[in-house]
């Protein structure tokens, strides 16, 4: 991808499960940062672009699948991914059918499975961000022709 770290917001109000979460991503050379608070995070993803967030779905303020919502809004490029147990199946749904989540992580997860989840996600949004990219400079470019071409005429 490019020369900078993967940018990765991790919103958890577990600090040990965060902690863990955080060590092991941060292993792999992301660039890590912890929010316990959703509401907090997004005040956070107004300031600060992400690449991917991973947002646990039981938290005392909000669920993760309305956190994720409101983050998507915020954030339409980073990819969201939702760590949830089984019993949260009908709430995921919902979310994934809002487009709001891009992917589910049951708990308990495996590391290697987490971390390969990771990658995917964080390869779909460099190819996102490819493309979005490509189309404003394809966009650019045919405003640049028909401007010199208007003025050619």
């Amino acid at each position: 991808m490019g020369t900078e770290p993967n940018t990765i917001l991790l919103v958890d109000d577990d600090s040990l499960v965060a902690n863990s979460l955080a060590r092991l991503l941060r292993t792999k050379g992301y660039d890590v940062s912890m929010c316990p608070d959703p509401k907090a995070a997004l005040v956070i993803c107004k300031k600060r672009t992400f690449d991917l967030i991973i947002t646990d779905q039981h938290m005392p303020v909000m669920y993760g699948t309305e956190f994720a919502q409101q983050a998507k809004k915020l954030q339409p490029a980073a990819r969201i991914i939702l760590i949830s147990s089984y019993s949260d199946f009908e709430q995921v749904i919902n979310a994934f059918n809002m487009v709001a989540i891009d992917q589910q992580v049951l708990k308990p997860w495996d590391n290697s499975d987490l971390l390969k989840v990771v990658d995917e996600q964080l390869q779909l949004s460099f190819e996102m961000s490819w493309q979005e990219q490509r189309a404003k400079h394809d966009g650019d470019t045919k405003s640049l022709s028909a401007n010199t071409l208007l003025r050619a005429g």
